[in-house]
Order: C-alpha cells, then sequence, then structure tokens
C-alpha cells in the first residue's frame, strides 16, 4: 500500500466560511489510478465542486510499505 496526495483542479483553498478544502485528499491506495478513483467517487456521491474542480491536477507519492521503500519515505500501518 501507499498513500498518495491527491490534487483536483479546484477546491484546494479554505474560503467562504468552507472547513475542509475537498479538492486535496490524502488516500491509502494500490497505485495512482486507484488513489484517484477513489477521490473522485468520494466527491461524485457528495456533489462538491464541479465536475471541472474534480479533475484530476496531480497524484502525489508520499510514503508506502517495506523496509526499504523507493519514495523514502514509509508508511505503517497496524496488522
Amino acid at each position: 500500500m501507499r498513500l498518495y496526495r491527491v490534487t483536483c483542479k479546484g477546491m484546494t483553498s479554505i474560503i467562504g466560511g468552507e472547513s475542509t478544502a475537498h479538492g486535496c485528499v490524502y488516500v491509502v491506495a494500490y497505485d495512482p489510478s486507484e488513489a484517484y478513483r477513489m477521490v473522485r467517487a468520494y466527491l461524485d456521491k457528495h456533489g462538491w465542486g464541479f465536475p471541472k474542480d474534480r479533475a484530476m491536477d496531480r497524484v502525489e507519492l508520499l510514503a508506502e510499505e517495506g523496509l526499504y521503500p523507493d519514495c523514502g519515505y514509509h508508511l505503517l500501518r497496524e496488522g
């Protein structure tokens, strides 16, 4: 498993009384495509933002499981 930060085209800052930047989400997934699919499904389900705001801007690998992760940062999960 890997930890990704998925950033969408919109909804990436907290303004106008919003308490959450829905367009910048941390996701544990197996690959970047799955990470974006999870975020997009979540945003679509709740109807947050316009479709253009929900489009992917970037997916960044932040950490991964294993003794010597390729990205250089460990992801620890219970179990």
